[in-house]
């Protein structure tokens, strides 16, 4: 992948080609998104790559009234999506070494 960003030039199409490539999503870590917009939970899946947490694809799945109800989708469509039953693939929290500071 090409991580040089400049303003003034595009990306190029084999950039997305992990997006289509779609081996990685079995070494992939599901998490999900919570999101409060105007009123409703928005529900929103990600899916990062355990190899480069950089490589994830991120899904809008639907929108919900309640927190609770929203939670419980999001835990559900996650046991689903998963690969790996145990949910034993995590990604490294502090990978970047990123200071809040």
């Amino acid at each position: 992948m090409n991580f040089l960003f400049s303003q003034e030039q595009r990306g190029l199409a084999c950039d997305l080609n992990f997006i289509k490539n779609g081996k990685w999503l079995k070494d992939s870590e599901v998490r999900y998104r919570l999101s409060l917009e105007k009123g409703r939970w928005h529900l929103c899946m990600l899916y990062v790559w355990i190899e480069n947490p950089i490589q994830l694809i991120c899904r809008f799945i639907d929108h919900y009234d309640s927190e609770n109800k929203a939670l419980i989708y999001a835990e559900l469509f996650k046991r689903g999506m998963q690969k790996d039953a145990r949910g034993t693939q995590k990604t490294k929290e502090n990978a970047f070494s990123i200071n809040p500071n």
